[in-house]
């Protein structure tokens, strides 16, 4: 017989010894620090060499602070008016003060977590003495004798560590063996005893149920709530209160979905032990036992898929934060704020006018064909976005006809296309150039049928333009002969453009539109060996839409018009704070006075001309004045029109998202057109779209400041 193993009704003498030598260390760490702390997941013989090794000096020096700062928090995406738009996230968590959760809930948790909670300090003196007996019994496990206090230090460490990217901290926060396991224990108590110093029982209590993980991407018990019963966390049920207390000692092993046999037997466990402990009577025990697991698994929806028709805008304002230095030295400093910095963002877009406009879009080309139509509405003076719409569905399934991520209103670089030729909607620019060399609507110029010039006719930058030969007809109208500049741009005509622009010097055009935001949506390499730009493209066909751009860029451009000439550029954040409620820096609309206002007065007058009497008078709105332009580019593969009331102005731009085929003979909504411009079938949109968006604000009618 081996007479060195455990001998029948007596305790092992390397337990007994390894009490005592616990109960020392124990006593030691008392003496230093007015507390019992100790590490009781650790075997006792290490745990007391390594207190032996480090000392009372190793508690002295450990920290007593605590931050929840580095907490993984969503950053929510708001509407103008405060409304929930979107939540960017890591990790699905919304935090809520104690009152908005369940009593029921309080006590399920506090019940099988750590029932005298609200008796003890930051460490259970009665909860150490029973795992010292436990542990030293040598009965195939240790027991641990952590509060709800130290578990709540424990997952703010977790989740410190993860924010950081500190995969070694993460671990060393749930070490469970050895002289780690005991460090770690060392250091949740000094912290808990700080956390205690400054938290009240209820705040630690809310601070816990915020934190703790309940499997499936929830954390906090109201993404719990909502995740496994599609209710608010204040209207849980005793028999849901028990389940999801009961998920957090392992949410893997008792995840409900997943296991639900298991969780319901932890369930039950959870209820037996509120009625040992006298939270529920009997009858409620037996009740909630007999009651099935009734999930209503509502799964989180979280980014930009889940704004609905501001999708598109959504994506627009998260691209913007992850290019801004103002939010991170780094894209990847700026992806983790957004994602677990607890931003909130207030946008600059207005709800009822994107439910109008993303109307409008939806009615005018209908989702689900090949034509494809976008809608930006920008508001003078300020620059910012009220709507943002096009008719298609965001979703990274692009497969599927009409579904797509790629955001047509905006630049390449900010995840839209690469823009599109404007027609004749640029001529507006050709106009203010125009009139701001001195130049007047009455002035005449000679529109010929067709027109055939060297390329010597026109002038850039100060010299004759070399190369062959540009020719050039007309699309919109087929007028031709003498003709005063209101007539021409009233009626659309190429040929008296293209002969204004011989009379100017096209970089002073260019420079004009890029004065005014308008630039190419893609950068373009345009001089071998130097850096791409957006610069626009200077051809003797400028004036006629030549360059790609994007709608909200033109949108903008039309907006100083409507504020007299005063360009804003358009901005999509009113406000950032951070999750302590500091308000961030974030870039304005660095708003300036590009055209003179006598000159944007009078191209008003003439563009009134075009809506009232021209060709955009499908955009007409009855008692408000509106002042536009249409476009149409070659074999009308975009069209476009651009236009603005005294309150707001929108870009309205029609076509197929890729390739260069034409609208023409296609059918749009069912109808098919032989011939398709501005005025046909972007004139509508924009009337429905500023219309609608004028009543949704109950704007004033206010007229236009007369030139001169």
């Amino acid at each position: 017989m081996d007479d060195t193993g455990p001998q029948p009704g007596r305790r092992p003498r390397a337990a007994l010894w390894g009490v005592t030598r616990l109960v020392a260390a124990f006593a030691g760490v008392s003496v230093a620090a007015g507390i019992v702390v100790t590490g009781l997941a650790a075997p006792s013989a290490a745990a007391a060499a390594f207190l032996a090794r480090r000392g009372v000096d190793l508690f002295e020096a450990l920290p007593t602070g605590l931050s929840e700062a580095g907490v993984s928090a969503p950053s929510t995406i708001l509407y103008a008016d405060g409304s929930p738009m979107a939540r960017i996230y890591e990790q699905n968590r919304v935090v809520v003060p104690l009152e908005a959760v369940a009593p029921v809930m309080r006590q399920a948790i506090v019940a099988v977590e750590d029932a005298r909670f609200y008796e003890h300090g930051p460490v259970d003196l009665q909860g150490i003495g029973r795992a010292l007996v436990n542990n030293a019994a040598g009965d195939g496990g240790t027991q641990g004798a952590s509060t709800l206090t130290q578990q709540y230090v424990k997952n703010v460490l977790v989740e410190e560590a993860a924010a950081r990217g500190d995969e070694r901290s993460a671990q060393e926060a749930t070490a469970a063996e050895g002289s780690e396991g005991y460090a770690r224990k060392l250091r949740e108590v000094k912290l808990a005893v700080g956390v205690e110093k400054r938290m009240s029982k209820d705040e630690i209590l809310a601070g816990y149920l915020n934190i703790v993980y309940f499997s499936h991407n929830a954390y906090g018990i109201e993404a719990a709530a909502q995740l496994y019963f599609a209710k608010s966390a204040r209207d849980l049920t005793l028999p849901e209160a028990a389940l999801l207390a009961g998920v957090v000692k392992n949410p893997a092993e008792y995840d409900p979905i997943d296991e639900p046999v298991a969780a319901r037997e932890r369930r039950d466990v959870v209820l037996a032990v509120m009625r040992d402990v006298g939270v529920i009577d009997e009858a409620a025990h037996d009740a909630a036992v007999a009651t099935p697991l009734e999930l209503r698994v509502q799964p989180s929806r979280q980014g930009c898929i889940a704004a609905g028709t501001a999708a598109y805008f959504c994506d627009h304002v998260t691209r913007l934060v992850l290019a801004d230095p103002a939010f991170g030295p780094t894209p990847e400093a700026r992806r983790q704020l957004l994602r677990t910095g607890g931003l909130t963002i207030t946008t600059t877009l207005d709800p009822r006018v994107q439910q109008v406009t993303a109307d409008a879009v939806n009615r005018g080309v209908a989702p689900g064909q090949e034509a494809r139509a976008a809608v930006s509405v920008v508001q003078p003076g300020t620059g910012r976005i009220l709507a943002m719409a096009q008719d298609t569905t965001y979703s990274p399934d692009e497969d599927v006809l009409g579904v797509t991520t790629v955001n047509y209103n905006v630049d390449r670089a900010l995840g839209g296309g690469n823009g599109f030729q404007t027609g004749s909607a640029f001529k507006t620019f050709t106009l203010l150039e125009w009139l701001a060399s001195g130049r007047s609507l009455e002035d005449t110029v000679v529109a010929p049928e067709r027109g055939n010039d060297p390329f010597s006719a026109f002038t850039a930058c100060g010299r004759p333009m070399r190369g062959e030969r540009y020719t050039y007809g007309n699309a919109e109208s087929d007028e031709s002969g003498r003709l005063t500049v209101r007539q021409a741009t009233r009626d659309s005509v190429n040929t008296a453009f293209v002969a204004m622009e011989k009379e100017l010097d096209l970089c002073a055009i260019a420079r004009t539109a890029q004065d005014l935001g308008v630039r190419l949506a893609t950068p373009t390499v345009k001089v071998a060996g130097q850096p791409a730009t957006t610069d626009l493209h200077v051809f003797p066909s400028l004036t006629l839409g030549v360059n790609e751009v994007s709608p909200l860029a033109m949108a903008g451009a039309y907006a100083a018009l409507a504020a007299d000439g005063l360009f804003c550029r358009p901005v999509a954040i009113g406000e950032v704070r951070d999750r302590d409620g500091r308000v961030l820096p974030v870039p304005g609309a660095g708003c300036a006075q590009v055209v003179q206002p006598q000159v944007a007065r009078t191209a008003t007058e003439a563009l009134r001309e075009v809506v009232d009497a021209g060709t955009g008078t499908a955009a007409r709105l009855p008692e408000r004045p509106v002042a536009g332009k249409t476009g149409t580019t070659n074999d009308s593969t975009d069209v476009w029109f651009c236009g603005y009331t005294p309150q707001l102005a929108a870009a309205v731009w029609v076509g197929h998202a890729t390739g260069s085929r034409s609208l023409n003979g296609r059918p749009v909504n069912g109808v098919v057109r032989e011939a398709v411009y501005g005025g046909t079938l972007a004139a509508p949109i924009w009337r429905e779209a500023v219309g609608g968006a004028s009543a949704a604000l109950a704007l004033p009618v206010q007229q236009f400041a007369p030139p001169g």
